[in-house]
C-alpha cells in the first residue's frame, strides 16, 4: 500500500528536523523540530532519551500563547512509582508511548503550539527540549451562485468557488465539466475564464445548450491526499426550435394521413397544429430528454382538407417557432383499396392452404387403404411373378403352356351363336387345376377349382372357353376335363382377384 502524501510529509518533517540535546552530562535528549497533525485525528510527539542516570519524572507541556513565560502541563509521570497525571485541557487524550513520546488522540485546532519534554535525574539535574505541534485544518469549498444555476442561452455567466477555515493554505484550484477538466475541454481558452488558484471563480462566455452540465470545484492541501470538490448543475434555457416535421403528402380521399412535428426547447415546449388558425386535434408526447412529438391524424381524409398545416412550438425563452406542411388529398383511389387486396389475398392463400391439406390427407388415406389391401391379397400379387421354392413346387407350378392353335372359330364369335352352332351337342365343361395369369388378350385369367365352359378343343394344345362373360383362350393341361354327367357347373368360390369387361385384373 503506497503511503499517503499527509504520511509522506509528515515523516519526511520529522526525518528532517529531527535534532539532539544534550543539556546535562550523560543525558542525551531526541525530538523533532516539528510534527504535523490533522485535526480529529490521533498524532505522536517523538522523543527518546539515553543516560547512565535514573529518571524520576518525566514532564510534557506547553507554552502559553499570550504569555510565552509560562507553561501549561499536558502530562505528569514517574517511572519509578507508575503514577501519572494530564492537565485539565486534555484528559485522558494524552498519554506516553515508548520511552517518553507523547501520543494525542482526537486532535484540536487549538492543540497546535510548542511542547516542551522536560527529564528530571534522581540528583535533581533536569533535561528539556522543544518540539512545535502543527495542527492542519482541512478547508471548506463551497460553490455558487446556487445550486442549480440557471442561465439563458447566449449570456455569460460566473460560476464562484469559495475555500474557508483551513490551514494551512491550499496549493492548487481547478474546475471540472461532467468530472473533464476544464482546461482539457478548451485548450483555446476562448470558453473559460480563470478558475484557477490566483482567480478561483470560473467565467463561461456566450452560454449556450451544450454548456449545461455539472460543474465541480477541487482543491488539493496538505491536511488530505484527496481533492476536496464541491459541485454545482448548471441549466441552460433556449428557446423551442422544431427540428423536424412530415413531408408534403399527397394522399387519396377516404385514407388516414398522419404528420407528425418534433421539436426542442428548455423549458419543454409546447406544441400544436393548425390549419387556417384553427387548432386541430393532436397529440403531445414527450421524446426524450428535451424533446417532444405532436402528431396529428386525419381519419378518412376528404378532398375539401386539402391545404397547409403549420406546427408551432414555443416555451417561456424567446419567440415561438412555426414550419408549414402542404397536404393534398385527390380522389378516392379506383378499385380496390389496399386494405380490401390485403384481405382477398389473405382468404384465397388460406384457402389453397385447406385444399392443400385437405388433397394431402386424401392421398395419404387411400394410400394406406391400398397398402392394407396389398398386403391382405399378396399371395394373388405375387401368383405368378415369384420364383417357387421346393416346397410348393409340386402344388403352385402348373404345366408347360403348350403352343397355341389356329383356331376355326372366330374370337369374336358371341356366346349365344357358338352354342347354337354346337345344336344338340352336350355342352362340356373343364375345371381349373392350376392358375394362370394371361399373356395375351385373347387369353383367360384362371383360377383353381374355376369351371369353364369349354366351347372348342379337348384333344391336348389350347382350347376355347368362356369365363365369367368372357371368350378366350387356355391351356388344356391346366384343366381337368369333366364327365357328361358332371356338366352343370359349380359358381367358383370368389376370390380377391377380379376381371373387368376386357379380361385385365383389378382389385
Amino acid at each position: 500500500m503506497e503511503p499517503t502524501k499527509a504520511g509522506v510529509s509528515l515523516v519526511w518533517a520529522v526525518l528532517l528536523s529531527t535534532h539532539v540535546v544534550r543539556s546535562q552530562p550523560g543525558i542525551e535528549l531526541t525530538l523533532p523540530r516539528s510534527v504535523n497533525a490533522v485535526v480529529g485525528k490521533g498524532v505522536v510527539l517523538p522523543a527518546a532519551y539515553s543516560t547512565n542516570r535514573r529518571i524520576n519524572l518525566i514532564e510534557w507541556s506547553v507554552i502559553d500563547r499570550t504569555n510565552t513565560k509560562e507553561r501549561r502541563p499536558v502530562f505528569l509521570f514517574n517511572p519509578n512509582t507508575g503514577v501519572f497525571n494530564s492537565g485539565w485541557n486534555y484528559g485522558r487524550r494524552v498519554h506516553l508511548e515508548e520511552q517518553a513520546s507523547l501520543r494525542m488522540d482526537h486532535t484540536r485546532r487549538e492543540d497546535a503550539g510548542t511542547y516542551v519534554l522536560k527529564l528530571t535525574t534522581d540528583d535533581l539535574q533536569t533535561t528539556e527540549a522543544q518540539v512545535e505541534l502543527v495542527v492542519m485544518v482541512p478547508p471548506t469549498v463551497r460553490v455558487g451562485p446556487s445550486n442549480p444555476h440557471v442561465v439563458t442561452k447566449g449570456k455569460s455567466v460566473t460560476l464562484t468557488c469559495s475555500v474557508r477555515n483551513g490551514f494551512p493554505n491550499i496549493t492548487s484550484l481547478t474546475w471540472q465539466k461532467n468530472g473533464v477538466p476544464i482546461e482539457r475541454l478548451t485548450p483555446d481558452d476562448l470558453k473559460y475564464k480563470a478558475g484557477s488558484l490566483k482567480s478561483p471563480n470560473l467565467v463561461i462566455r456566450s452560454v449556450d445548450r451544450t454548456d449545461a452540465g455539472k460543474y465541480t470545484c477541487a482543491v488539493s492541501h496538505p491536511a488530505t491526499d484527496k481533492d476536496i470538490k464541491s459541485g454545482m448543475s448548471l441549466n441552460v434555457l433556449y428557446p423551442a426550435a422544431i427540428i423536424r416535421i412530415s413531408e408534403a403528402h399527397t394522399v387519396p380521399a377516404k385514407e388516414s394521413v398522419t404528420l407528425q412535428c418534433i421539436a426542442e426547447g428548455n423549458p419543454l415546449p409546447n406544441m400544436t397544429w393548425t390549419r387556417d388558425g384553427v387548432v386541430m386535434p393532436s397529440k403531445l408526447q414527450s421524446v426524450s430528454g428535451d424533446l417532444r412529438s405532436c402528431t396529428m391524424v386525419l381519419h378518412n381524409a376528404r378532398m375539401n382538407e386539402t391545404g397547409s398545416y403549420t406546427c408551432k412550438a414555443w416555451n417561456s425563452i424567446d419567440k415561438p417557432d412555426a414550419k408549414p406542411v402542404f397536404l393534398t388529398v385527390g380522389p378516392p383511389a379506383k378499385g380496390l383499396d389496399m386494405s380490401t387486396v390485403a384481405i382477398v389475398i389473405g382468404v384465397t392463400v388460406g384457402f389453397l392452404w385447406v385444399s392443400l391439406c385437405f388433397i394431402l390427407l386424401v392421398c395419404y388415406i387411400r394410400r394406406r387403404r391400398h397398402r392394407a389391401e396389398k398386403t391382405k391379397f399378396a399371395f394373388y400379387y405375387n401368383l405368378g411373378k415369384r420364383e417357387p421354392n421346393k416346397a410348393d413346387e409340386k402344388s403352385e407350378e402348373g404345366p408347360k403352356v403348350p403352343a397355341k392353335p389356329r383356331l376355326s372359330a372366330p374370337m369374336n364369335t358371341g356366346i349365344g351363336t357358338m352354342r347354337k352352332s354346337k345344336k344338340g351337342q352336350e355342352r362340356r365343361y373343364a375345371k381349373v387345376l392350376y392358375p394362370y395369369l394371361p399373356i395375351e388378350e385373347n387369353e383367360l385369367c384362371l383360377q383353381i377349382d374355376d369351371v369353364i365352359e369349354v366351347l372348342e378343343g379337348e384333344d391336348g394344345g389350347w382350347c376355347l372357353g368362356y369365363l365369367r362373360g368372357r371368350i378366350g383362350l387356355f391351356p388344356s393341361n391346366y384343366v381337368s376335363f369333366l364327365k357328361a354327367n358332371e356338366g352343370k357347373p359349380v359358381a367358383p368360390p370368389r376370390s380377391g382377384i377380379e376381371l373387368d369387361d376386357t379380361g385385365k385384373r383389378s382389385i
